[in-house]
């Protein structure tokens, strides 16, 4: 089997971001663990539930490069979504028990940190976390990959939370610098509690537009109106009597249904129906739609 362009790009991406986790992961349960802070803990963790969901993106990616065969006998195009909603669930438990755990840290004092090696690997992580979500960003654009979107949006949150690390770290800095020390034990839970509250935000959108994909919810995107637009206008130049059509959305792929109800069977030969079938194969292609097309013609109503 040839291995597309588009596989190639989304394997070097989820190849980087896995190495990346690994780094981000480790260094930041060693790190955490030595200068007691749950903030750069659950970064860590963050990374974790990463670096598997990469992994496991990864192989989805070598699948839906496959042809259809056998088993799946409609390709394996609905994995990604299915892919997805778990990526998010998993994301969206994290960012849950840590919101809980930063509550209760909150309520019993607070937690001492090694303030100062704190703050210095945090700008780290941070600059480490951007760099890959932008590199992540550029091959999402060029592969147009969802897959590798969501990956980049699992970046985005590590940057974003390494960031407010940082912020934290730095505020807590000067307080303790202008004799507010005290507050200090403090600033690692209120951390941990905005971050898992921030970072919630991301998996939301990704759980709905990919559930969305799951349950086969018609997509909301130009392509719905452009198709409709294009068969009112084939009824209209060919005299149908009526027609149906069903789109739906799973991963990089639309399935599109397309049924026209005609008045007389010896005016539409199989040849004709297929000169109809290519018009809406090209446009469909010209929208830059990957599309499993159905293309039908009866005289029975209750067959649309």
């Amino acid at each position: 089997m040839a291995v597309t362009s588009q596989f190639r790009s989304e394997r070097l991406a989820l190849r980087i971001s896995l190495v990346g986790t690994m780094v981000m992961a480790g260094s930041d349960l060693v790190v955490g663990s030595l200068v007691n802070s749950n903030a750069i803990l659950l970064d860590g963790v963050f990374s974790l539930l990463s670096m598997g969901m990469t992994g496991l993106s990864l192989y989805t990616a070598f699948l839906i490069s496959k042809p259809d065969d056998e088993c799946f006998q409609f390709g394996y195009a609905h994995l990604e979504p299915l892919i997805n909603v778990v990526n998010g669930v998993f994301i969206l438990s994290a960012c849950l028990f840590a919101f809980v755990q930063g509550l209760r840290t909150l309520l019993t004092g607070g937690r001492e940190i090694a303030l100062e090696f704190a703050l210095v690997y945090t700008i780290f992580t941070t600059l480490f976390c951007f760099g890959i979500f932008f590199i992540e960003r550029h091959i999402a654009r060029v592969a147009n990959s969802e897959i590798v979107r969501v990956d980049t949006q699992e970046w985005l949150v590590d940057g974003i939370l390494s960031g407010t690390i940082l912020v934290g770290f730095s505020v807590a800095l000067i307080l303790s610098l202008r004799g507010y020390a005290h507050l200090g034990p403090y600033v690692d839970p209120v951390l941990v509690t905005g971050m898992s509250l921030a970072a919630s935000i991301l998996p939301f959108k990704v759980l709905r537009r990919n559930f969305a994909e799951v349950l086969l919810v018609a997509p909301e995107d130009t392509y719905q109106d452009a198709v409709e637009a294009l068969v009112k206008e084939l009824c209209k130049k060919y005299k149908f009597q009526d027609y149906t059509c069903h789109l739906a959305k799973t991963g990089r792929e639309y399935d599109l249904e397309i049924n026209f109800l005609i008045g007389d069977e010896e005016k539409w030969p199989t040849r004709r129906q297929d000169r109809i079938r290519k018009i809406i194969w090209d446009k469909t292609r010209k929208l830059g739609m990957k599309t499993w097309l159905t293309v039908s013609f009866t005289m029975d109503k209750r067959w649309l």
